[in-house]
């Protein structure tokens, strides 16, 4: 018959610490899965020849399909700096929207035309496209300096009127530069989310073990 007289401060914070624990991993794995499904969605999304297939046709996953088309721009650019391989500016030109019916109201696509390093000359100009939404607001950093047209903020209002249109003209996603699967999924990949479940769950295995080691030795956990 088993026997056990548990320490109740101790078994209390155990119990808490080991939620938290099983938690942590259950989320990693469910971030695996997710990251997993967002791989496979990049991975077959597919290629068109043409803005208006790419904006006209229906998304079947979190990415468009990559743009291989010529893009009609025209007027001045704005510089919106970015991080990539390294820190540089790109450069944001306006596409007439391509009308997918008809009736549909004329407007225009925010398109990146070129992409330039902090080092004097070396641009990079896309051959393929993909439509993304455009970026969230960043929560720290500088300011817009409008006046030297150095853009840290993407504000769709702002920069719509930088360009002389309404903002309600502006779609509410961009082309930007299909540089190849999002460095938010290459950096942290499945395999690493794994590798974070399998910590948090060997962690509350071992905390498991102590706690029962602990009550034995104190002869609080034994066998008649």
């Amino acid at each position: 018959m088993l026997h056990f007289r548990p320490l109740p401060i101790l078994t209390v914070f155990s119990l808490v610490s080991l939620a938290i624990l099983i938690s942590l991993g259950t989320w990693q794995m469910q971030r695996m899965s997710w990251k997993s499904d967002l791989m496979n969605q990049y991975e077959n999304r597919g290629a068109v020849t043409s803005f208006r297939d790419a904006l006209c046709g229906e998304l079947a996953g979190a990415f468009g399909p990559s743009v291989s088309a010529a893009a009609p721009l025209s007027g001045a650019e704005l510089r919106y700096y970015d991080l990539r391989d390294e820190a540089g500016w790109v450069r944001i030109s306006l596409m007439p929207k391509p009308r997918c019916t008809p009736d549909a109201a004329p407007g225009y696509l925010f398109i990146e035309s070129t992409f330039e390093t902090l080092r004097e000359g070396d641009r990079t100009t896309p051959s393929q496209w993909r439509i993304d939404a455009l970026p969230e607001p960043r929560g720290f950093g500088s300011r817009n300096n409008i006046a030297s047209n150095e853009w840290y903020v993407f504000d769709k209002a702002e920069m719509a009127l930088a360009l002389g249109i309404d903002a309600d003209q502006v779609m509410d996603v961009w082309a930007r530069s299909d540089l190849g699967m999002p460095t938010s999924l290459v950096s942290v990949p499945p395999a690493k989310h794994l590798g974070y479940a399998l910590t948090w769950f060997g962690l509350a295995l071992a905390l498991l073990g102590v706690y029962i080691a602990l009550h034995m030795g104190q002869g609080r956990l034994r066998w008649h």
